[in-house]
């Protein structure tokens, strides 16, 4: 690992390891560069390494980059953790205990568009809770731009959706 770098992709393994789900590429960059821990560039060298080295695993979802730490990441993990500072650790164990629903989301929350037939695409929209689906719709449209959309509204709306909808079904 590269002196320069080590310290970043360090908290980025212990980022991963305190948390039971992938986070996504935007959480972990916002959080090392509003600390102003490192400029982006090095952040995504960083986790390229990462990558590379089978340190952390990525999952695509839905246009969403998701990472989470490997076997071998955790092993590396425990044997340089000292390197990073006490004060950094607090700062990360903050920002996940303040943004536990909203890394929770990026993963729990699903949306998928396909093509059924020649004039008909689905938007296949779900919500998992615990490894465990909850919820799913799917939603025919005659384009698949407007399958698209219904896909991209729903990762925006499901919070205030899925309430709705079980309170009209629970009436």
């Amino acid at each position: 690992m590269k002196e320069t770098n080590k310290i970043y992709k360090l908290a980025t393994l212990y980022m991963l390891s305190k948390v039971d789900v992938p986070i996504s590429t935007n959480r972990l960059s916002y959080f090392l560069l509003k600390n102003e821990y490192t400029d982006y560039f090095t952040f995504q060298q960083g986790l390229g390494e990462l990558l590379n080295d089978k340190w952390v695993d990525l999952e695509e979802i839905h246009s969403k980059t998701l990472f989470s730490i490997t076997k071998e990441g955790r092993h590396a993990l425990e044997l340089l953790s000292k390197e990073i500072s006490d004060s950094m650790k607090h700062d990360i164990d903050e920002y996940l205990k303040s943004n536990k629903i909203e890394i929770r989301d990026d993963y729990s929350v699903k949306a998928r568009s396909y093509q059924f037939d020649v004039n008909n695409f689905v938007s296949a929209l779900t919500i998992e809770e615990d490894e465990k689906q909850i919820l799913e719709i799917k939603i025919s449209s005659s384009s698949q731009e407007d399958a698209e959309k219904i896909c991209a509204n729903w990762k925006k709306s499901c919070e205030d959706i899925y309430p709705m909808l079980v309170g009209m079904l629970m009436k």
